[in-house]
């Protein structure tokens, strides 16, 4: 036992009447006691040596008072008829003759109730002081001299224990700091270099041969309490717990009816109850049934240790309905992992959600996919699946998932996958344009639609009401439809900030956020990044969610350091859970910072991220054209469409420095804006200090081209106004503006071989014409030796021809482009373009009307011959 100078110096308070240690044995009371004795003023009283009895209590403090010709307590005790009250008040005359005095009583908890009655009137003597050491504090009456003022202090175990700087100053490690806590006996064993659980192995030797079979039992509880349900269940015998501590059974207390045994001798009862195989199980069978009903995580554990692995996994089973959060699954896991539930089962499900919830993605998504080969309800089982592809960023996969998961299920409606399956939908659509990314984004809002329209504002659905308008408001930002998408991400918002947080919920936050940061409202995007912060459960993907919101806030703001910085945590999280699509996203973030000419940092962030992802082929191709890009400003931004949406508007806006606003970037300019919202936009005019043009705020800048080639007099039309070419130009431009290139390069085929004049003049002159009509300064772009369309929409009454009414299929020959001119290789495409037409819609007319259609086929086929291999007569069978 170390020197502890401070516990003495705390006993010896003169302003404390009485001191009541309470501990169990081996934490030095008796050690402390004694050691005050050496003071002659302090009367070291060891009550075990006494019987119960007041009397033989008195004859025991007789023998230690000091002698004095006026005591009268030896006195009275010589007496054969003395009282109990004679031997107190002789008891209290002799104390004060002696005063001041300080009486050390060991051993309390030997006295009875007449014991502890004998001392109550005598503990507020005058000058007179009592430290009292017990094992609980019940053996003395210190809660009653509260209540008279008397002057108290009470010192537990917690205070008699061992401080961690005195354990490492006995050269304890911290295993041995950690098994003993501060424990003084097992603490002395194990400086000494002795196993310290020896000293609960002596301690137990020492306790009635009676109890420890109840203390065995009882070490499968964590806690132990008077009165306890599991007592009952584990045949405790009555007053164990008393009995326990009044042997010196170290326990610290918790509240006034439940105490924790120190972790030694709880675990070497356990271990003596294993070494009894049947009265081990027998007792955690005991506790399993006395804790299903209200402690089932308990039960399981119980269940599994009896060896009854059926009846743990039965109960398994019936606690998969309140398994839904990953705080659940993941306390839940490694009872599934002990129960080994055959693959198929519900039971199989749930162990591999529980594994991807705590972190073993790839073994999870395997064993589901396991058990759905196995047999496993293909509805949920590819709900999970599909789940699990959207958390790791396969969408295709995803979608296919959730589709057939709503395809199986026999349970409508289906709201919540319908409303997974949209936001997978947008997301995807995101990431992709042109037609792939038009067809995505409508599925998105038919799925989103398909919930939305069902008005159930019920608590149950309301996730997935939330996730609905986000797939929406995501998609209609693709469709170009964003005053919806703008509303329906306000209701969206509304709806997620009362809603009860969960993993759908903080997806939708965070997806807010970063569609209101895109569109130009930072403050809401804010509010709705900390909002999801606050509500965050802590998991990998959520982090995730976290770094990549961010890192894109950052950027809106106009600060590409901190942007640089969270990217670079989003793309290592997205690397270690194997989600390409936020890999993708925080590599495209960090190549938009690197080449940002915004200061110092930036070659830094350039190289760091040609180090550490040069390698990814998407990141490769960026940076090589966007170095260049910046290196050189003169140089054109033509051929940027291959770069991801969010590397164009870096380069859009770069481009508006040192490029005059010609119909091509002006064009690239209002996509982007309309794509992805005014804050990108803004954004990059920040941080490259470039302003904006005000005619982004809508599309009435884009420029039509009509292309009227079936009119008996052909023309070309920009915004409605018919373009004034030379009538010899007016064939080929049309032929061009088909194709939609009016480079010198993919004119050479479309002159009639006798033409005399000079292409190059030709389009010279088409340039002035365009010019004229829209006031531009550059209508077709304004790169050297190139002429673009690229930016205008284009309409053509040759795709009419899939619409008009059946009669009207033969005006097409009676236009000049057909039967006036010589045929070029140019025309002759043009020509079998509108054959091809011409077959499908007489193919739709015999269905509808095979004798008019066949007399059609006849005539036309007699006016284009070319036209009856593409066509057969109305009717035939098709081989």
């Amino acid at each position: 036992m170390p020197n502890r100078p401070h516990v003495l110096t705390a006993l010896r308070d003169p302003e404390t009447a009485v001191v009541s240690l309470v501990a169990g044995n081996g934490y030095g009371k008796s050690t402390h006691l004694i050691a005050l004795s050496s003071d002659p003023r302090h009367l070291y009283i060891r009550l075990s040596d006494a019987d119960p009895d007041p009397i033989s209590i008195a004859r025991v403090v007789a023998r230690v008072l000091p002698p004095h010709p006026n005591n009268q307590l030896a006195y009275e005790l010589s007496r054969s008829a003395v009282t109990e009250r004679a031997a107190a008040a002789a008891l209290r005359h002799d104390l004060n003759l002696h005063a001041p005095l300080t009486l050390l009583l060991d051993d309390a908890e030997t006295l009875n109730n007449d014991g502890r009655r004998f001392f109550t009137n005598l503990l507020q003597l005058s000058g007179i002081r009592w430290i009292v050491a017990s094992t609980t504090p019940e053996d003395f009456p210190i809660r009653t001299l509260r209540l008279r003022n008397v002057p108290t202090q009470l010192i537990t175990d917690r205070e008699l224990a061992l401080s961690t700087d005195e354990m490492r100053d006995l050269g304890l490690t911290e295993a041995q700091m950690d098994l003993t806590q501060g424990w003084p006996a097992a603490v002395s064993l194990a400086a000494l270099g002795d196993d310290p659980r020896l000293v609960a192995q002596e301690l137990l030797l020492t306790v009635p041969d009676t109890l420890i079979p109840s203390l065995r039992r009882a070490s499968l509880l964590k806690t132990w309490r008077t009165l306890d349900p599991l007592n009952t269940a584990l045949n405790l015998t009555e007053g164990w717990l008393a009995t326990a501590l009044a042997y010196g059974v170290p326990c610290t207390r918790l509240d006034n009816d439940s105490w924790a045994p120190h972790p030694i001798v709880r675990e070497e009862l356990r271990l003596q109850l294993r070494d009894r195989p049947s009265q081990y199980a027998s007792a955690q069978r005991a506790i399993a049934g006395a804790l299903q009903a209200q402690q089932p995580m308990a039960a399981v554990e119980a269940y599994l240790a009896s060896g009854e692995e059926t009846e743990a996994r039965a109960l398994l089973e019936r606690m998969l309905p309140t398994l839904r959060s990953a705080e659940q699954l993941s306390a839940a896991l490694p009872l599934l992992q002990r129960a080994a539930p055959a693959p198929g089962s519900p039971l199989h499900v749930a162990f591999a959600q529980a594994l991807f919830e705590g972190g073993s993605l790839v073994r999870g998504l395997s064993m589901a996919e396991e058990a759905l080969g196995a047999g496993a309800d293909p509805a949920s089982t590819h709900a999970l699946i599909g789940q699990f592809r959207y958390r790791t960023g396969n969408y295709e996969l995803a979608a296919q998932h959730l589709q057939a998961a709503i395809t199986c299920s026999t349970q409508a409606p289906h709201h919540a996958l319908l409303a997974q399956l949209g936001l997978v939908y947008a997301q995807h659509a995101q990431q992709l344009t042109g037609e792939a990314a038009r067809g995505f984004a409508q599925k998105a809002d038919e799925a989103a639609y398909a919930v939305l329209a069902t008005g159930d504002l019920s608590e149950e659905l309301g996730s997935a009401m939330v996730l609905a308008r986000v797939a929406r408001t995501l998609a209609c930002a693709v469709l170009d439809a964003r005053p919806a998408a703008r509303e329906s991400a306000r209701l969206a918002r509304e709806a997620a900030e009362v809603l009860t947080p969960s993993l759908d919920v903080l997806t939708a936050l965070h997806q807010l956020a970063r569609y209101w940061a895109d569109d130009g409202d930072l403050e809401t995007a804010t509010q709705l990044l900390a909002l999801a912060v606050s509500m965050d459960t802590a998991q990998r993907d959520t982090a995730l969610q976290v770094a990549v919101t961010r890192a894109r806030l950052y950027l809106r703001h106009g600060d590409a350091d901190s942007c640089a910085h969270h990217a670079t945590q989003a793309a290592a999280l997205a690397e270690e859970m194997h989600h390409q699509p936020a890999l993708r996203e925080a590599l495209i973030l960090l190549t938009a910072t690197a080449v940002l000419p915004v200061g110092d940092a930036t070659s830094i962030r350039l190289q760091r991220l040609r180090d550490r992802f040069g390698h990814e082929p998407d990141i490769h191709t960026a940076l090589a054209f966007l170095d260049q890009v910046f290196l050189n400003p003169q140089r054109r931004t033509s051929g940027n469409r291959l770069l991801p949406l969010e590397l164009r508007a870096l380069l859009a806006v770069a481009a508006l420095r040192t490029q005059t606003l010609d119909i091509t970037l002006s064009s690239e300019l209002d996509f982007l804006y309309r794509r992805l919202g005014a804050g990108v936009m803004n954004s990059y005019g920040q941080l490259l200090q470039v302003t904006i043009p005000s005619l982004l705020a809508g599309t009435h800048n884009r420029h039509t081209l009509e292309v009227m080639m079936l009119r008996s007099v052909p023309e070309i039309r920009v915004n409605g106004t018919a373009l004034q070419l030379q009538p010899v130009l007016v064939l080929p431009m049309i032929i061009l503006a088909q194709r939609g290139e009016l480079a010198l390069s993919a004119a050479q085929d479309v002159y009639a071989p006798g033409y005399r004049g000079k292409p190059d003049q030709n389009h010279y002159k088409l340039k002035a014409a365009f010019k004229a009509v829209t006031g531009l300064t550059a209508p077709l772009g304004s790169e050297r030796g190139a002429l673009t369309i690229s930016g205008w929409r284009l309409r053509s009454d040759l795709n009419a021809l899939s619409e008009c009414p059946f009669h009207d299929l033969l005006r097409l020959y009676r236009a000049p482009v057909y039967a006036q001119h010589e045929p070029t290789p140019a025309l002759t495409d043009l020509r079998d373009e509108a054959r091809r037409i011409l077959a499908q819609r007489l193919a739709q007319w015999s269905r509808v009307d095979p004798d008019a259609a066949e007399a059609a086929r006849v005539e036309l086929c007699t006016r284009d011959p070319l036209l009856i291999s593409l066509c057969r007569p109305a009717g035939a069978l098709a081989r």
